[in-house]
Formats: structure tokens, sequence, C-alpha cells
């Protein structure tokens, strides 16, 4: 899987319910932690990683970002490992998100962010090792209610961090990525 079949596996703006766009708000991108459960940084470290493809046993990557109007934001990260890496970051997201109740981050506007766990789900009717998690995200002017789903297929592990309250919608699309995975690295 070379970088362009990496992004032949990405969720598009023709898998979104709403009308989305494809931009790219540089304030999205490398959060840092500030306060709160240890766990919270490796988090962070770990989304950090996964959106840029910088592991250094990625072979392949991909990132796609669409927001819409309304300020809601779909992120999705794709990502091939050499080995049985895929599954180690995959471990290690669980076991973080397993003791993280809530930490504080920095976006790279300088504004900060209190973030608390609400649930971790698994992923409904994935049949892989995958895991949902919905967050509340608050600060003195905003209150934001998103979910990340994280699961790997094989060596592939994907990512998806969505800013949309509608709890079905981060189900609906984390199976359709894993569903392109499969599809497109079966063949």
């Amino acid at each position: 899987m070379a970088d362009a079949a990496a992004q032949d596996l990405l969720i598009t703006e023709d898998d979104l319910e709403e009308s989305f766009f494809g931009e790219e708000p540089s304030v999205a991108y490398d959060p840092v932690f500030v306060s709160g459960d240890e766990s919270g940084r490796v988090l962070i470290d770990l989304m950090n990683t996964l959106t840029h493809g910088s592991h250094p046993k990625a072979t392949d990557h991909a990132s796609g970002l669409y927001t819409s109007v309304v300020g809601s934001v779909v992120f999705h990260h794709v990502s091939r490992f050499a080995g049985d890496t895929a599954r180690e970051i995959f471990r290690s997201f669980t076991d973080a998100l397993d003791t993280c109740d809530g930490y504080r981050m920095q976006l790279n506007d300088g504004m900060q962010f209190d973030v608390k766990k609400d649930t971790v789900e698994p992923l409904e009717g994935s049949g892989a090792d995958a895991v949902v998690t919905r967050w509340v995200t608050t600060s003195d002017q905003y209150r934001i209610e998103g979910s990340w789903a994280v699961a790997v297929r094989d060596d592939v592990l994907s990512f998806v961090n969505v800013r949309v309250p509608d709890r079905t919608e981060i189900h609906r699309l984390a199976r359709m990525a894993l569903d392109r995975i499969e599809e497109r690295t079966a063949a």
C-alpha cells in the first residue's frame, strides 16, 4: 500500500451526511498536554503521531480533514505499520483510555480546553479490534461533544476523530473506514 493507496482508504466528503468541505485549519493540529491524568499525555502524543504519520514504523500514511460551516469537524487518519506495531499502538491507546478520566490541552493558537471522558464502548458491528470514546471538551466559551474511533485491521490502524454530537455518526464512519480498509487491502 503506497501513500496514494492509503489516501484511497480515507473517508471522503461523499461519505459524510452533512455538507462538509475539505479545509485544514492549522489550529486543529498538534494539541499539547497541559495537565490532568498522565494517560492524557499518552493519548495526545499518540494522536499527534497518527495525525502526522510520524511513527518510525509507519510505512504508509494518509490524513483527511473536513469542516462544515457550523463547526462540525471530521478527521480521519490511516497508517500502515511494519510488524505488529499497529496492534501495539492500539493497545497503548486502549490502555490510556482505560485510565484517563480527563486532561487539559492547549491548541496551537493558545486556546486551552478541559477534556473529560464520557463513555468508552466497542465499535458496533465491527468484528475488529475497535473502540469508540466520547469526550466532552469545555472552555469558558465553548462546550464541544466529540468522539474518537480507533481500530486496527491487520497492519493498518484507522483513527476517526469527529466533532459531531450524533452518537451514531462516529460508529457509521468508523465502520465505513474499516470496511474500506478490508476491501482494498484484501485485493
